[in-house]
């Protein structure tokens, strides 16, 4: 929500929040890329606390494997949990690059990569979450794939999408609202960030994603946008926060184009 000093010094949006993408990492069951990011997604929880900002930290289940595996992990997801962070699903589908090897597509259970259909992902990642809920997700293969979990759609990649007004839309089958992101990677242009974000109208949502990986590349970049945020008088909250607080204040309409995977992502 907005505060005197962001009133002072220019026009901002509602509200603003940042997605990690926890990526599958192109080996779906050694788990050796999870456990090389490991120590970069617990230094980016720690400095997103300094800065009293509350990730969206969207997970591939792979990623959900690497952490219950180890009890100490576990444990420290739930303290961010405990502290206000969301965690939610990024889901690679069969027509992403990095497939996770979980989709409802027929005729793929043959394939080596394959792990099983969306309901056996989604009972992992429910155990992941508990006792929380899954609500935010970032998904492709949105017409087989969309889990009914999911409430609240994250989605873009160009800075374009980082603006925008909750919608409500149908992905799959599924009645969700959406709200777009835009990537900030480890090259990072961070002053067309900071630049769209002052355009931003009252009524609008800014959303920005990143990965574990493009952080751990750059560290500072991520810094520089959390520093941002708070010299502005705002303040990073999580994607079902801020759908919330949205709808307190203003009405969510309907949307006939929804953002998706292969049309804003990958045909760009």
């Amino acid at each position: 929500m907005k505060s005197a000093k962001k009133h002072e010094s220019f026009s901002a949006p509602f509200s603003t929040f940042f997605v990690i993408h926890f990526e599958v990492g192109g080996d779906i069951k050694s788990l050796e890329y999870q456990n090389t990011f490991w120590p970069a997604a617990v230094d980016l929880i720690k400095l997103a606390d300094r800065y009293d900002a509350k990730l969206t930290l969207q997970f591939n289940p792979q990623w959900a494997e690497y952490i219950m595996k180890n009890k100490s992990n576990f444990n420290l997801l739930k303290k961010w949990q405990k502290q206000g962070h969301e965690v939610g699903l990024h889901h690679h589908g069969y027509d992403h690059g990095d497939w996770n090897g979980y989709t409802n597509r027929t005729g793929k259970e043959g394939d080596p990569k394959f792990r099983g259909n969306v309901a056996d992902m989604m009972k992992l990642m429910r155990q992941f979450v508990h006792p929380y809920q899954l609500l935010s997700g970032t998904i492709t293969d949105e017409k087989s794939d969309y889990p009914v979990d999911i409430k609240y759609d994250t989605e873009g990649i160009q800075i374009y999408h980082a603006r925008t007004k909750p919608k409500r839309v149908i992905l799959g089958s599924i009645r969700v609202i959406q709200v777009g992101i835009a990537f900030l990677s480890f090259e990072g242009d961070i002053e067309g960030f900071k630049y769209e974000y002052i355009k931003s109208r009252k009524d609008e949502v800014f959303g920005v994603v990143t990965h574990e990986k493009d952080f751990a590349n750059n560290p500072e970049i991520i810094e520089k946008w959390f520093k941002f945020i708070k010299s502005s008088g705002d303040k990073i909250t999580t994607v079902s926060e801020i759908i919330t607080n949205y709808q307190k204040v203003y009405t969510i309409e309907h949307g006939d184009n929804p953002l998706t995977f292969l049309k804003d992502v990958v045909a760009l």
